[in-house]
């Protein structure tokens, strides 16, 4: 990035944590994309994933793949259902931020900062065909370029892919492999990539390039996004939310219960514990309210005494 700076980046927005996993919260994709140049300004390399349902459900099957998200410099929300997750944990997070609603928003946004980006993910043809749609939408685009993510079998392919990414010099690396493979891809080789910002994105390109639709904008809207893909690739998806988000979402919900639970006893046992309290203090101080009425009843057998 031209006028690239070392100055102090704003304060990291408010995180919540989903099974062990911290969720920053950030209210619009703008604050995003923001967040992500200025890391990109800073000299320490840093790891960008995003946490959806299937990424969580991976994750508590997966412990490398948990310690990579757990170890992440960021990780932000990505899906309706972890929304959802954090409402029932009392810790509502503000908003979902699906990269391919506003991917090229995103790139636009780059692009004003002539923030540099590379593009690595999706079949062999794909990223060309995102690269034309991307030239047609933002002719100012900063990809300085990019490559299919078909390169995990050849160790040497991988290594002239990194080799031109290096020489390339983006800002942000934008990594599309798909959940486990990305996030073990950027784990096993971000020491050899020489760029500030490494970032997670998914199938986006998919979108980008249209081979895959996207579901009007109201479904995405309102949380039913994963209803229009289960509806357009039953086949590939039918596990991942059919079993997949009611799976997640049980586990949430007994974790809320034992934790309003916890809370519950927590409160008896502190009311348990003033009312003892309150009784050590009438035995030992007789000014309180039973020390009265001990002295009162000694003044009336007084006064019976004294009439007799």
């Amino acid at each position: 990035m031209t006028g690239t700076n070392f100055a102090k980046i704003e304060p990291f927005p408010d995180a919540i944590e989903i099974e062990d996993i911290e969720v920053a919260a950030f209210p619009n994709p703008q604050s995003l994309f923001e967040r992500l140049m200025q890391e990109a300004r800073q000299p320490s390399q840093k790891v960008v994933h995003y946490l959806n349902i299937h990424v969580a459900n991976t994750a508590f099957k997966d412990d490398r793949l948990k310690r990579i998200l757990q170890q992440s410099d960021l990780v932000y929300c990505d899906g309706a259902g972890i929304v959802l997750g954090s409402k029932l944990l009392g810790s509502p997070l503000p908003t979902r931020l699906t990269a391919a609603d506003w991917f090229l928003d995103m790139l636009k946004s780059f692009s004003r900062n002539d923030c540099r980006v590379y593009l690595l993910g999706g079949d062999p043809g794909i990223p060309e065909q995102a690269l034309a749609e991307i030239e047609e939408k933002i002719p100012n685009h900063t990809v300085v370029g990019a490559h299919h993510g078909y390169i995990l079998s050849s160790p040497e392919l991988q290594n002239q892919v990194i080799e031109e990414i290096n020489a390339l010099k983006p800002d942000i690396l934008i990594v599309g492999f798909g959940t486990p493979l990305q996030e073990y891809w950027m784990d096993a080789h971000r020491h050899k990539i020489q760029v500030p910002v490494i970032y997670a994105i998914g199938a986006v390109m998919d979108f980008v390039s249209q081979k895959v639709s996207r579901c009007p904008q109201w479904m995405g809207d309102a949380g039913f996004e994963w209803l229009y893909r289960l509806y357009t690739e039953p086949g590939r998806l039918s596990g991942r939310y059919v079993l997949g988000n009611p799976w997640f979402l049980s586990r949430i919900a007994m974790k809320a219960l034992q934790a309003s639970l916890r809370h519950s006893r927590a409160q008896q046992s502190q009311q348990s514990s003033l009312r003892d309290q309150s009784l050590d203090g009438l035995d030992k101080h007789p000014t309180s309210l039973q020390g009265k009425r001990v002295f009162r009843r000694k003044a009336e057998q007084r006064v019976s005494f004294n009439r007799c």
